[in-house]
């Protein structure tokens, strides 16, 4: 098999999450979202995101201290895009994206009813990275649509449907149509 060497961008070659909309809520209580693609589980109840240090995103984070992860199916893809927008602080986006805010159970950061999992979470620490926080969220608690949930109660991403940013900043999704099992151990 033949190879490119990168020099510049290689980290694009690791695309391993679907994509996501953050929420919080600004100063005045209106909901923020942002779209985030870097991001990963650092723990059995840490998720680390790389937000960059001017978004509202971040301000809002480290003044509240919450926040919610939205995961949207391939049917609100158009909500990723118009979510990642730069938009005055004022604006609502979840509602200039055309999705729904509804309560949390344990933050008062609102969650998207149209996603297909949502994750409460409050700010933990972070770490500068570059023109970027990597800012740690300890999970609260969890919503998932049944419909989307694999045999151990966790997202299906292919029954879900989630995308995966696979040309970015072109806005080009993908969703994963086929699964593969191998064996475990194989000695």
């Amino acid at each position: 098999m033949s190879k490119l060497k990168l020099t510049a961008k290689a980290t694009g070659l690791c695309r391993t999450r679907p994509c996501m909309i953050i929420t919080t809520l600004n100063p005045g209580g209106v909901p923020n979202a942002g779209t985030f693609g870097a991001y990963t589980n650092v723990g059995p109840e840490e998720i680390a995101i790389a937000i960059g240090r001017t978004s509202h995103t971040y301000a809002n984070i480290k003044r509240d201290g919450e926040f919610v992860i939205n995961i949207p199916s391939v049917k609100h893809a158009q909500a990723l895009e118009d979510c990642a927008r730069r938009i005055s602080a004022d604006q609502d986006e979840i509602a200039l994206a055309g999705l729904t805010a509804v309560p949390a159970d344990t933050v008062k950061v609102p969650m998207i009813a149209e996603c297909v999992a949502n994750i409460e979470c409050k700010f933990w620490k972070e770490l500068e990275i570059g023109h970027h926080f990597l800012v740690v969220g300890k999970v609260l608690c969890g919503h998932l649509a049944e419909e989307c949930a694999d045999d151990g109660g966790s997202i299906d991403v292919v029954k879900a449907q989630v995308p995966f940013g696979i040309k970015y900043p072109t806005p080009v999704y993908a969703t994963l149509g086929e699964t593969v099992i191998v064996e475990k151990d194989r000695n």
